[in-house]
């Protein structure tokens, strides 16, 4: 496969209407979206999966499907998205396959974004958020160097999810 983008066990592309297997397997999995408000049905899955083209197309980035390098095995997706309608921020994710669990594959990940997006976007902060019980994810983001901002509903139960900032490097934020 060609990947723009490497890690030492990871290799990312953008999704394709070829990848729409791949998309569905991975958010109609109830244990993969059991913190992001549950499983998708397979149209909100195909649709997810056109949004997710689409950002590509218009914006240049998206939550991009990211594979094993040893085995070409499909690991899940990471990658940005704008967060609400604030200029400048851009929301950092991560969705694994279950078989990529654990051995820090989601860390690994998160970090080639971020390094990305401070090196192809003019994104002033990121911003990453995760489910209410999620304790694996906000260990992620607390050594990602995100700081705890404040919490808000998401998802189709509206659950309040923590949500936290990282700034851009070298950025001086007044505080007042």
């Amino acid at each position: 496969m060609s990947y723009f983008l490497r890690t030492d066990r990871l290799g990312f592309r953008t999704w394709s209407e070829a990848d729409l297997p791949l998309a569905v397997a991975l958010w109609t999995d109830a244990e993969v979206m059991g913190h992001m408000g549950g499983p998708m049905s397979v149209a909100a899955a195909e649709a997810r999966l056109r949004a997710e083209m689409q950002n590509q197309q218009t914006l240049g980035f998206q939550y991009w499907p990211i594979f094993g390098l040893s085995t070409g095995a499909h690991a899940g997706c990471s990658g940005l998205r704008p967060f609400h309608d604030q200029k400048g921020v851009l929301e950092v994710g991560v969705h694994l396959a279950r078989a990529f669990w654990s051995g820090g594959y989601g860390e690994e990940a998160a970090r080639a974004v971020i390094a990305w997006a401070w090196q192809n976007t003019d994104a002033g902060a990121l911003v990453a958020g995760h489910g209410p019980r999620n304790e694996h994810s906000r260990a992620l983001v607390g050594r990602l160097g995100f700081m705890y901002t404040h919490h808000e509903p998401w998802g189709p139960q509206q659950a309040m999810h923590p949500y936290y900032r990282l700034e851009r490097p070298g950025r001086q934020v007044l505080l007042t």
